[in-house]
């Protein structure tokens, strides 16, 4: 009698699993296909692009460096230029941008302004942490307050004058911190002030509005 029932229980537990797996999602798939039915997407998927076929682990590259000796030639460089009237602040032949899914890497260098109007506008990123690494030279970030009139430069993206905040006195060695959504505004000091700017990528808006790339 015992042996009757271990059987009879056996047998039970196979018609449980496979009734269970008729009845998962992939038993309905399987049944769906076998019928000739494409099975519905998966609840929550994102719609098609290239943002819903980003892998869970995405490729980063190789591994890359910057050494001291090279940032601090490129500040000096850059110092030059910038007294010859070359004033673009990135100057990709002195150090390569490095750009992946989830930061970036690319060098600065901000030059005293002649007068008050000549003060950078303020920045605004509702996705992106600003972090800067001060090769050389030295100036004041001030960091929060509002933005007057900001204007939009592209989605998520502010600009204009800025009203209030805290300065930040920066110098070679510093590393400043600037939180997403977070106004700020960088004036150099004489001598201007030359930073690596990593810019990491906090997940609300694709990394191509951040980087600038199509």
């Amino acid at each position: 009698m015992k042996r009757v029932v271990s059987v009879l229980w056996c047998v039970s537990l196979v018609i449980a699993y496979l009734a269970g797996y008729g009845a998962g999602p992939t038993g309905r798939a399987a049944g769906q296909a076998a019928r000739g039915q494409t099975p519905p997407p998966p609840a929550g998927a994102l719609p098609p692009g290239d943002y819903s076929r980003i892998s869970l682990s995405p490729d980063q590259g190789e591994p890359f460096m910057y050494s001291g000796a090279s940032l601090l030639a490129a500040h000096k460089q850059m110092q030059t230029r910038a007294a010859g009237g070359q004033v673009a602040a990135n100057q990709r032949d002195l150090m390569a941008p490095r750009v992946t899914r989830t930061h970036s890497f690319v060098m600065v260098h901000r030059s005293q302004p002649q007068t008050a109007a000549q003060a950078p506008s303020a920045e605004q990123h509702e996705g992106v942490t600003d972090i800067y690494f001060i090769v050389g030279g030295s100036g004041t970030v001030t960091v929060g307050g509002e933005i007057d009139n900001r204007r939009l430069s592209r989605p998520g993206e502010f600009q204009g004058p800025i009203k209030g905040g805290a300065p930040f006195k920066l110098q070679a060695g510093d590393i400043l911190n600037i939180p997403p959504n977070m106004p700020h505004a960088t004036v150099a000091d004489a001598g201007g002030m030359t930073y690596v700017l990593m810019k990491v990528n906090v997940g609300i808006y694709p990394w191509s509005l951040i980087n600038g790339t199509p």
